[in-house]
């Protein structure tokens, strides 16, 4: 019998960390679970280990929501490529079949490496990594373990991440090769040279992050 944790579930006091070697488990196996478990995010870190969490709740999903909608108003006004929201995974590495899959809040990938990828490359989890990709810190989660995560994807090829920090009201930006920058709610964040010409407003993350600090 498979026991289903509702939707709107509370987040875990931590990670939960399953098993080691569980790399190998199948895209079509994974989806399988996160379909029974919709309360519960689902992923496969560098150690081959499932780590579980609880889905985004409360502002979360509004911020998510709210830099997905204006990431992909910039690609549909010319930025091209294809913007994916939390429900898109990736397969980050050079055997798609064993490494990690993580799943970003956000994400953005270029023309460029989707003209690259085959038609397996995209089906269920994709199997190659994104430009572009945003995590939002929610209650459950540890900043050290978002660090870690946005880490892991600028080893993997990232070209541009942000992780936008709700309680501290902050922005660390991170680029290949260079120490993440700290920013001190900022007014707007930019595209770069990645996603050129994509300039995000941040009135409403930190409308929303307020609200949620007040509670």
């Amino acid at each position: 019998m498979t026991t289903t944790a509702p939707a709107d579930a509370p987040p875990l006091p931590s990670l939960i960390r399953i098993g080691r070697g569980l790399g190998a488990i199948s895209d079509e196996e994974l989806e399988r679970i996160c379909d029974e478990n919709p309360g519960w995010k689902f992923e496969i870190d560098v150690d081959g280990e499932l780590v579980i969490n609880a889905r985004p709740y409360g502002e979360v999903p509004d911020v998510c929501t709210e830099i997905g909608a204006q990431v992909g108003n910039w690609r549909v006004r010319g930025g091209g490529g294809r913007a994916r929201d939390s429900s898109a995974g990736y397969r980050i590495s050079d055997d798609p079949d064993s490494g990690p899959l993580l799943e970003p809040d956000v994400s953005w990938v270029s023309p460029e490496r989707l003209a690259a990828a085959t038609r397996e490359d995209v089906k269920g989890a994709m199997s190659f990594n994104p430009d572009f990709v945003v995590e939002i810190r929610s209650p459950s989660d540890r900043l050290r373990d978002q660090q870690t995560k946005m880490d892991i994807w600028m080893h993997y090829g990232v070209r541009l991440g942000w992780l936008v920090d709700l309680d501290a009201c902050n922005v660390w930006i991170y680029r290949p090769d260079q120490d993440p920058q700290l920013l001190e709610r900022p007014a707007t964040l930019h595209g770069e040279d990645v996603l050129v010409g994509l300039e995000v407003d941040c009135a409403e993350i930190w409308r929303l992050a307020d609200e949620a600090n007040r509670d």
